[in-house]
């Protein structure tokens, strides 16, 4: 599969939109965030349409394109201290405080979150995507947080090392694992 990784356009912002939608409303910090799947693309489409507009805005959203359709999506975010915890105690709110407590606060790029739709799943997206993210950084560091055993062998084999001890959900929701990509 040839893949085409760059930021969206803001004319792509439908699509886009609905290629995330897609590749996130199963991923595992989604599902727990929007236990019921009878609500859960309608919910995950909610929540991420401001932000994802944001992020194209400041082109952050990077997409992997296969023959001009997305693929697959990751947002980077470059981050100069600490992160604010939100306020709210719903299933997204406690989500953001936990992850905003663990966050490094020497500048760096925040690797927030990354999918691909489920019939590209394996197929390199992710690979080039992180590629990708990691020749933008330009030597700066990266953080993020893996949400199951498979993205963290991923980003391991990008250079990626466990950052802390993991950060378990509540309510038997998926436990992330802080991990840092130095700078260099």
């Amino acid at each position: 599969m040839t893949l085409m990784v760059r930021p969206a356009t803001a004319a792509e912002f439908d699509s886009v939109l609905a290629a995330c939608v897609d590749a996130f409303s199963d991923e595992a910090v989604s599902a727990w965030v929007v236990p019921d799947p009878s609500v859960r693309r309608a919910r995950t489409r909610e929540l991420f349409e401001t932000s994802l507009r944001a992020a194209v805005d400041a082109g952050q959203l990077v997409v992997a394109f296969s023959r001009g359709e997305p693929v697959a999506a990751s947002i980077w975010l470059s981050v100069s201290g600490p992160i604010a915890a939100p306020e709210g105690e719903d299933r997204l709110a406690v989500v953001m405080a936990a992850t905003a407590a663990r966050h490094p606060v020497e500048p760096h790029l925040y690797l927030s979150s990354m999918a691909a739709l489920p019939r590209y799943r394996g197929l390199g997206a992710g690979t080039a995507m992180l590629r990708y993210g990691i020749a933008q950084a330009g030597g700066q560091p990266i953080y993020l947080e893996a949400s199951t055993p498979r993205n963290r062998s991923l980003y391991a084999r990008h250079g990626f090392e466990d950052h802390g001890e993991p950060i378990p959900l509540p309510d038997g929701g998926p436990v992330l694992q802080p991990m840092w990509r130095p700078a260099g």
